[in-house]
């Protein structure tokens, strides 16, 4: 395939990069969305990062060029492989659960156009996630309201849609492969350029498709192991803590929160007093019944009613079993909870009606409690690295243990 750079003299070309594993169904509508693409690629490079389907097959027969890898390294090492063989002037990185707009290459191609200001660009997930079920719509949703109020001089980096000029990656050393699994990978490199005087832009029009289908337990893992705690630990390496995306002020206010709230649910708890946990309790079950009902049936001022009723009698009917004046402390804190975020509330009810944005409460109190419970885990993983940099200083003898962030399978840390 070809780019339009002859038309535009002023365009670097463009080289797709996406690694994949076991995913031929997921590879095929990534590449069907890069192929509407109003700015045709110079090269789509899928990484396949040792799939025992046929998953390369599939991307061979979309016109893709395949680099398969012998034994499994991970996202982070499969992105350097294709990298290192990558012909373009700008490597474009996408996942390939991802669906790309027809205007989102073009946008990434503009923004780093000889001469440009930027060495990095990212975008954002849309509006309109695949799967249908309330947790995937509300964790990618989610994600898009947190790029589109984040700062357009970004501190990050990210490869669910994001391009860097060749040149500035290969100088910078790529990505850390210590990541063995999906992590944090693309906020390191981030911090990196960055700390190397490069300039990052967030284009909020630059968007994309997310088809993954997330679940809960997905979520409590992500959240901590494999994006909260490292982030921790890369700030205390990097000294670095930057005011945005989910580190703003607001968000770190919301964690203050949640920390309450379980603190005054599990005191009240050890307390002798368990029924003064019900009314909140009540709400936040509540809450997510309705939520997980609306994602399934057309949205209506009836159907808003009905969840709002519900909830509301919940709390009273849980209060009055309670008859206790404690009830009120959790209860005020899940509300100072909604009204550091207000607008992400409103977001919610714009965008899927009340009782879905009813239903993000209690997944905005478990999404900050684990911010919270990755601050501790962060710093543990800080030590941990600091221990294993000085035993690597003190000889050729030591065998250089991975970087910060791997939580486990040291051995897929380099390439084929």
């Amino acid at each position: 395939m070809r780019s339009d750079t002859t038309e535009h003299p002023g365009r670097p070309t463009v080289s797709v990069v996406i690694p994949v594993r076991n995913g031929p169904r997921d590879i095929a509508e990534c590449l069907e969305a890069i192929a509407r693409s109003t700015h045709a690629p110079d090269e789509i490079l899928v990484v396949d990062d040792a799939s025992d389907d046929d998953t390369a097959s599939v991307a061979l027969a979309a016109g893709a060029r395949v680099l398969r890898l012998p034994r499994n390294v991970g996202p982070a090492a499969a992105r350097n492989r294709g990298a290192e063989v990558a012909r373009g002037e700008v490597l474009f990185f996408t996942d390939a659960d991802v669906r790309v707009h027809p205007d989102t290459i073009g946008r990434a191609v503009d923004t780093l156009a000889t001469g440009g200001a930027f060495a990095a660009v990212l975008g954002s997930y849309d509006e309109q996630p695949s799967d249908p079920g309330f947790i995937s719509q509300y964790k990618n949703l989610f994600h898009h309201w947190v790029h589109q109020h984040a700062k357009e001089e970004a501190n990050t980096f990210w490869t669910g849609c994001g391009a860097v000029r060749r040149e500035t990656f290969v100088a910078i050393g790529g990505f850390n492969e210590g990541y063995g699994r999906p992590s944090i990978e693309d906020i390191e490199l981030g911090f990196r350029l960055r700390a190397a005087g490069c300039r990052i832009r967030l284009d909020k029009r630059m968007q994309a498709t997310h088809a993954k289908r997330w679940t809960w337990f997905d979520l409590m893992r992500t959240d901590i192991l494999l994006r909260g705690a490292p982030w921790i630990a890369l700030m205390l390496r990097d000294r670095y803590a930057p005011s945005d995306l989910n580190l703003s002020i607001a968000s770190k206010i919301a964690t203050l929160f949640a920390v309450g709230f379980l603190a005054a649910s599990f005191g009240l708890l050890f307390a002798g007093v368990p029924l003064a946990v019900l009314p909140a309790v009540a709400v936040l079950l509540a809450a997510m019944a309705s939520a997980h009902w609306s994602a399934r049936h057309d949205r209506s001022r009836i159907e808003a009613t009905v969840a709002v009723s519900a909830t509301v009698a919940a709390s009273a009917g849980a209060w009055l079993l309670a008859d206790s004046p404690w009830a009120g402390v959790p209860l005020g804190f899940l509300a100072a909870l909604a009204v550091s975020h207000v607008d992400l509330y409103a977001f919610f009810r714009g965008r899927r009606g009340t009782a879905f944005a009813l239903g993000v409460l209690p997944m905005h109190l478990s999404f900050q409690a684990c911010c919270a419970a990755s601050v501790p885990i962060g710093m543990l993983l800080h030590a941990r690295d600091r221990r294993r940099a000085r035993r690597a200083a003190e000889g050729p003898a030591v065998r250089r243990l991975p970087p910060l962030g791997e939580l486990d399978q040291a051995d897929r840390r380099t390439g084929a």
